[in-house]
C-alpha cells in the first residue's frame, strides 16, 4: 500500500495520550508523516482528527476552529491538576444549588475570557513544559491566555456532578472553567469526565473508535480523502494550462468564476481531473490567487 493521504476521525478511549493513537496507527502502516490535530489529555475522550502523508500538509488549516465538548463538573473537591486524576487538594460538602443559580454563575465564562492555564500541562514556558515545573516543584509566574467560550449549557445536574455542553475555540482548558466555577460558587469544582464530540467539521458520528483499527485495510476503509477537506472551504478548479504556474508558486487569475471573492479568502485549489493540488488564498485587488501550501498527489 502507498501513500495514505487523507484524515482519520479518531474515537479515543480514556487513559491513552493522544501521542499513543499515533503510535498505534503506525504498527499497521509506515507513513512518510502522521500528525494529530488538536490535543486531548490522556483520560478525555472522543473525536481526533488525525492527518496522513499529504494530509498532514492540511493541518495549519484545520487548528484554529470551533470544539464542542460534553464535561462533567464534581463539585466540592479541587485538585492540582484541575481534574480527578490529580492531587487532592480540598474535599467539602456541599449543599445543592438551585439550578439558576449554577447558571447565573456560568455567564461570566460567555465570550472572550482570560484562563490561567493549568500548571499540569503541556504549555511551555521558556522551552520547558509547565507540567514539569510542577513535578519539580519549582514555582513559575502564572501563565494566561485568551480564550473564547461560545456556548456553555447545564445538560444535566445530578448533585454533586454537572454535566454541560460547552463550544468554545481552539486551546481551551475546560479543567480551568471547572476549576474557575468552583471558585464561583466557592465550593471547588473539578472536571469529572470529558469528551470532545466536534473539532470543527470532524464530528463525532465521523469518528471510528481507536480499536476498530487492527489491519492496514482498516486505515484504508475508514480514511476520508484530501478533497471532501476542509468541506466548508470554497473550491476553484484550476486550468491545465495554469496548472504549472501554481506549481512554481506563482500567482494565477481567478478565470471563469462569477464569485464576489473577498481579501484572504482560503480556497481549496482542484485539477480538471478532480485532484486536489493544495490551498490557496485570494487576492481581491489582482483578481489572482496564491498557493499557500502545495499537495503533491
Amino acid at each position: 500500500m502507498n501513500n495514505l493521504d487523507g484524515f482519520l476521525v479518531i474515537d479515543k478511549n480514556p487513559g491513552m495520550s493522544s501521542y499513543d493513537i499515533i503510535r498505534r496507527l503506525k504498527r499497521l502502516h509506515r507513513f512518510k508523516k502522521i500528525g494529530y490535530i488538536g490535543t486531548l489529555d490522556r483520560n478525555a475522550t472522543g473525536v481526533l482528527p488525525v492527518a496522513m502523508d499529504e494530509g498532514v500538509k492540511l493541518i495549519p488549516f484545520l487548528e484554529d476552529v470551533e470544539k464542542v465538548y460534553e464535561a462533567d463538573f464534581l463539585l466540592g473537591m479541587t485538585t492540582d491538576t484541575y481534574d480527578v486524576e490529580g492531587k487532592i487538594l480540598s474535599e467539602t460538602v456541599v449543599e445543592p444549588f438551585e439550578f439558576s443559580v449554577i447558571d447565573n454563575a456560568l455567564k461570566p465564562f460567555l465570550g472572550k475570557i482570560t484562563q490561567q492555564i493549568p500548571m499540569y500541562s503541556s504549555k511551555k514556558l521558556n522551552r520547558k513544559p509547565l507540567y514539569k515545573y510542577a513535578r519539580e516543584g519549582i514555582e513559575v509566574e502564572p501563565q494566561t491566555k485568551e480564550v473564547e467560550i461560545f456556548q456553555i449549557r447545564i445538560t444535566d445536574y445530578t448533585h454533586p456532578h454537572i454535566r454541560l455542553e460547552i463550544t468554545c475555540s481552539k486551546g481551551t482548558y475546560i479543567r480551568a472553567v471547572a476549576n474557575d466555577l468552583g471558585r464561583t460558587l466557592e465550593c471547588g469544582a473539578t472536571l469529572f469526565s470529558l469528551k470532545r464530540t466536534r473539532h470543527g467539521e470532524f464530528t463525532e458520528t465521523m469518528s471510528v473508535n481507536i480499536d476498530s483499527f487492527k489491519t492496514e485495510q482498516d486505515l484504508l476503509n475508514y480514511t476520508i480523502s484530501l478533497d471532501k477537506v476542509p468541506g466548508s472551504m470554497p473550491a476553484f478548479v484550476v486550468e491545465v494550462a495554469l496548472e504549472r504556474f501554481l506549481r512554481q508558486g506563482m500567482p494565477i487569475p481567478l478565470l471563469g468564476e462569477g464569485k464576489d471573492w473577498r481579501q484572504g479568502t482560503l480556497i481549496r485549489l482542484f485539477s480538471k481531473k478532480g485532484l486536489m493540488i493544495g490551498i490557496g488564498m485570494v487576492d481581491a485587488a489582482s483578481r489572482t490567487v496564491k498557493v499557500k501550501r502545495l499537495i503533491n498527489m
